[in-house]
């Protein structure tokens, strides 16, 4: 079988099977694409590859400069494809089988303080793409969206009785997030603008638009850091900003892990953990301020 059937028979069985995201999808062929290219470059066939020759294209990645997160996920890609050949009997033995992945620090993530989230969602102006950028703004704080969820909530997914939203994450896996009053006032304020032009109306997807079709990521994104900087806010404030300040907030007024792991939609618990930071700098605030040798 030709190394590109092969590549596109794992790529749908990730799609169907595994109900990966298209993003991470798109990720792992890179990885394996490049990975081919350099067997190939060696006359080496799929079915050859060894345990050594895998450390080598890793150790040549590192050599090339790429950050060690990268090269982990490399890894991983390798693992993956070469498990799903060993499963449907494509080779007989597994060469990244013994191979761990490197012992990666995860980084804290970037959070604003309240403060600052106050003066993000301070601006709002009176044209219509000014209060839709102010309606997502307000959203993402206060349910911990994603881009990608956001961009792709239709018009009914909103229940302002229930004042919840129901989103498609990861894995295709749908769940239902409570939102605050003042992001539910600021979606009304969006669509009784929206409704004033007939054609945004016609639109089944929740934000739009001037052309009356789904605003894309990158729209978002750049409303946001417009926004930042109108505030002073670090030049790094992006989208995904808001959703970590979400959780840190969170977990600083004392909900627990559990229950921000569902409202993010974590399938793992110890994804949600890296948030935990808070907790611990809570911790160690009290600590020195009560214990008699805390400082």
């Amino acid at each position: 079988m030709e190394n590109n059937e092969l590549i596109n028979q794992f790529l749908d069985y990730l799609f169907v099977h595994r109900s990966l995201s298209e993003n991470t999808i798109i990720s792992y062929k890179n990885d394996i694409v490049k990975f081919i290219s350099y067997i190939e470059s060696k006359n080496i066939s799929i079915e050859n590859v060894t345990y050594d020759l895998i450390v080598s294209f890793l150790m040549g990645e590192k050599k090339s400069g790429l950050k060690p997160t990268t090269i982990s996920r490399n890894l991983i890609s390798l693992k993956i494809f070469y498990k799903y050949l060993n499963k449907n009997k494509i080779i007989t033995n597994n060469p990244t089988q013994n191979i761990d992945p490197p012992r990666l620090w995860k980084p804290l993530p970037k959070n604003l303080d309240e403060k600052q989230v106050g003066a993000l969602l301070s601006i709002e102006g009176e044209k219509f793409n000014q209060i839709r950028d102010h309606a997502i703004i307000e959203l993402m704080y206060s349910s911990g969206l994603r881009v990608s969820e956001v961009v792709n909530l239709k018009v009914n997914d909103i229940d302002f009785l229930q004042r919840v939203v129901r989103c498609t994450g990861k894995g295709n896996k749908e769940r239902i997030v409570p939102i605050g009053d003042f992001a539910v006032e600021s979606i009304k304020k969006y669509l009784v603008e929206r409704k004033k032009n007939k054609e945004y109306g016609s639109e089944e997807y929740l934000f739009v638009n001037s052309k009356n079709k789904k605003i894309t990521r990158i729209a978002v994104w750049y409303a946001v850091k417009k926004i930042a900087k109108q505030v002073a806010l670090s030049s790094k404030t992006h989208p995904h900003v808001l959703r970590h300040s979400f959780a840190t907030h969170l977990l600083e007024h004392g909900a627990d892990l559990r229950t921000v792991q569902e409202m993010l939609g974590h399938s793992d618990i110890s994804t949600t953990q890296i948030y935990t930071h808070v907790d611990r700098n809570r911790l160690k605030t009290i600590h020195e301020k009560f214990h008699p040798r805390g400082h």
